[in-house]
C-alpha cells in the first residue's frame, strides 16, 4: 500500500492528541506507512478553526501533527484527473465538492487510501477509502 491522505475530517481528528485516529495513526506510521493531507484539506480546517474554543492551542497541535503528516502537492497530472473524475460524477448525475474530487484526484494518482468519513465517494468505486472515525468512543 502506498498510503493514507487524510481528508479534513480524520485530520481534525487526529489534530486532538487523545483521539483514536490519532493513535492509530501514530500506531501505523511507526511501521513505515506514509501519511499526507493536502492544501484544500487544510484550508478546510483553517475554515473550522474559527468555531473552536481555543483556536491558538488547536493550530499549535495541529503544527505539531503536520511533522509526521506531509503535506502532499497538486499537480498538472491531479488537475487531469480532476477533469475525468468530474465528467465521470457528472454521467452519473452525482456532485461532490471541489475539494473532495482534489483528494480523489490525489488518490488516485498517487494510489493512497483515503482516510474519510464522507460516504460521498461511494460514487468512485477505484478509490480506496476507510473510515477511522466510526471507531470514536
Amino acid at each position: 500500500m502506498a498510503g493514507y491522505l487524510l481528508d479534513s475530517n480524520h485530520l481534525g481528528q487526529a489534530v486532538t492528541r487523545t483521539s483514536t485516529v490519532r493513535e492509530r495513526l501514530e500506531e501505523i506510521r511507526k511501521s513505515g506507512e506514509r501519511f499526507g493531507t493536502c492544501v484544500p484539506a487544510l484550508c478546510e480546517i483553517e475554515a473550522g478553526v474559527r468555531q473552536v474554543s481555543h483556536p491558538e492551542e488547536y493550530r499549535l497541535n495541529l503544527k505539531r501533527l503536520l511533522r509526521h503528516v506531509r503535506v502532499w502537492p497538486l499537480d498538472l497530472e491531479t488537475a487531469r484527473i480532476y477533469g475525468e473524475i468530474y465528467g465521470t460524477l457528472r454521467a452519473k448525475g452525482r456532485v461532490l465538492s471541489q475539494v473532495d474530487i482534489m483528494l480523489a484526484a490525489l488518490a488516485r494518482q498517487m494510489r493512497l487510501t483515503l482516510l474519510t468519513t464522507d460516504r460521498d465517494f461511494e460514487a468512485l468505486p477505484e478509490i480506496r477509502t476507510e473510515n477511522w472515525v466510526e471507531t470514536e468512543d
